[in-house]
């Protein structure tokens, strides 16, 4: 019986090894809202920027994959084309252990696949093949930015302000607060009252606003730390989305004081050193 037990005991960890030693890790990145052109992968590229990508790769260490749909439309169109190019991704690389890392707006989009697995064709192949979802900065609950969309253009505001938060189409109205406070209570999961997600998300929330811009003299700061006193954001806040809303789905892997550009990024804060460290981690 001892030796029998033995035998089932050590049968079990070298399968487990075995499945653990064939698994195929890929990252994906899914970028956040903005303008159609994000449907170009150089442009969705440029999003993360090429270090980003390095890094949270570990140097390349696995294959990647970079989401582009267009900035502008909502959720749920933008879930199905990111669900069909991650879908592509998995197929052709026989990918079995997939990390998916999201910027803003993209973490509402993939918690839009997660959330409604028959919706889609490809839906529940990129379920199962995921390990776990990196939100950074995801407006979860919704943006007190996104509620001021269309009062910005035409002011002193830098552009890059204007394009993000100042037209008023159809994901900006996905990531208005009233409009999240909807697709949480019907659509969405992983919030209180609504079924558990079958994934997990770990969220990373952003509670900075100058950043380097006295040193580096980014525009992207003074404009984020002007947009955060006009929205009147409540709480700590990166910018563009509250730590509230960023904080609201999911488990904490943390709080960085990155602001909403510098996030995406690996420049002020190196947060894909972070991202890239994890790889290794197991389920």
């Amino acid at each position: 019986m001892i030796k029998k037990l033995f035998l089932t005991i050590v049968i079990s960890l070298t399968l487990g090894s075995i499945s653990t030693l064939h698994a195929a890790t890929g990252v994906v990145f899914v970028h956040g809202k903005g303008s159609a052109d994000l449907a170009s992968p150089s442009t969705a590229f440029n999003y993360w920027g090429s270090d980003m990508i390095r890094a949270s790769t570990a140097n390349y260490k696995v294959p990647y994959y970079i989401a582009h749909y267009d900035g502008t439309r909502d959720m749920e169109v933008s879930g199905n084309t990111v669900a069909d190019q991650i879908a592509d991704f998995i197929n052709n690389e026989n990918i079995t252990d997939l990390i998916i890392n999201t910027h803003s707006f993209g973490g509402v989009v993939t918690r839009w696949i997660f959330s409604n697995p028959t919706h889609g064709a490809n839906y529940q192949t990129v379920i199962n093949a995921t390990r776990w979802i990196n939100a950074i900065a995801a407006p979860q609950k919704g943006s007190e930015a996104a509620d001021m969309a269309g009062m910005f253009s035409g002011t002193w505001l830098t552009g890059w302000i204007v394009d993000l938060v100042g037209q008023k189409n159809d994901s900006t109205t996905n990531c208005e607060t009233d409009s999240m406070a909807y697709y949480n209570k019907y659509w969405l999961n992983g919030t209180s009252g609504r079924p558990a997600l079958p994934k997990t998300f770990y969220w990373i929330s952003g509670w900075g606003l100058w950043n380097d811009y006295f040193g580096a003299w980014h525009s992207e700061d003074i404009g984020l730390a002007t947009l955060s006193g006009v929205a009147m954001m409540p709480g700590e806040d990166d910018g563009m989305v509250s730590e509230y809303s960023a904080e609201a789905v999911g488990t904490q892997w943390f709080r960085t004081k990155a602001n909403h550009h510098h996030n995406r990024r690996n420049d002020y804060k190196n947060i894909g050193d972070m991202l890239g460290s994890d790889l290794e981690n197991t389920q």
